[in-house]
């Protein structure tokens, strides 16, 4: 196997958008491919898939020899200990081509202040999609059109913000007591959502209106967009502490779900 490392990336893997099982980024508006887990034949049917691209992906330098000595001739692989640039797609066989690019900048509505550090998920059922927005406020996610529906879910996420907030003891501004509140909006698939500004508000909003009904609708309980057990669900939830986890009601929950008959849905994610 050739291994050659003409020009090592030097952007760092952690600071990639999540895309599918692999890594985005945003510089070069490539797919990198993570090889950490892969088996050698695994990695040796994505090169041959690549039909002479070049392959960007992470791979542990203990692997490099490994991988050498078990492959007997790849060709147009280049590695570095991090990544190395190319235009391949991600092992899910999803080019970027194929994808659809969400951006846009948080502000805080009334200081006009940009909001760094926020998460910023696209929510299906099965996966979902997080980036973070940067000193800047602004972010980019990269979604598979596969996932694109009639109407989809976007999510704003404060918790690791508020937290960080909560414990700056710089922070001395008259609101610093407050927390921003987790938000969310719904876009259709022909709506473009790109370098938009979001405004968000302190603290928490609810969208939609309570209603009373004779027979209230259920709750929905999805592990990786399989249906189970609130047992099970809550189960897991505990055991497995660094599972994602949402929850949504209203609009966002039907969409989601793709059911108008739903009260609350909880979504748990192993990845």
């Amino acid at each position: 196997m050739k291994i050659r490392i003409n020009s090592p990336c030097p952007e760092q893997w952690e600071n990639m958008q999540d895309f599918l099982q692999d890594k985005f980024c945003e510089k070069c508006s490539k797919c990198v491919v993570d090889f950490t887990g892969k088996t050698n034949q695994e990695i040796q049917n994505i090169i041959t898939n690549a039909e002479g691209k070049d392959v960007c992906g992470r791979i542990p330098s203990k692997r490099l020899s490994m991988i050498a000595a078990g492959i007997i001739l790849v060709t147009n692989l280049n590695f570095s200990q991090a990544q190395v640039n190319n235009n391949f797609p991600t092992a899910a066989e999803q080019t970027v081509t194929d994808s659809t690019k969400i951006s846009g900048r948080l502000i805080f509505k009334e200081s006009q202040k940009v909001i760094s550090n926020a998460e910023v998920f696209f929510i299906s059922k099965s996966k979902f999609i997080k980036t973070t927005t940067n000193e800047n406020g602004y972010f980019l996610l990269i979604v598979p059109n596969d996932f694109i529906k009639s109407e989809n879910v976007l999510y704003f996420n404060f918790d690791k913000l508020n937290e960080t907030r909560r414990n700056d003891n710089k922070v001395q501004d008259s609101i610093s007591g407050y927390d921003y509140g987790d938000q969310s909006i719904i876009f259709s698939r022909n709506e473009k959502i790109e370098n938009k500004k979001f405004e968000i508000n302190y603290g928490g909003f609810e969208i939609g209106a309570v209603v009373i009904v004779s027979d209230p609708p259920p709750d929905y309980y999805f592990f990786n967009g399989v249906n189970i057990s609130q047992e099970k669900f809550e189960k897991l939830r505990k055991e497995n502490s660094q599972y994602q986890y949402f929850s949504f009601k209203g609009k966002e929950a039907e969409i989601i779900a793709n059911d108008s008959f739903i009260d609350t849905l909880y979504l748990l994610y192993s990845q």
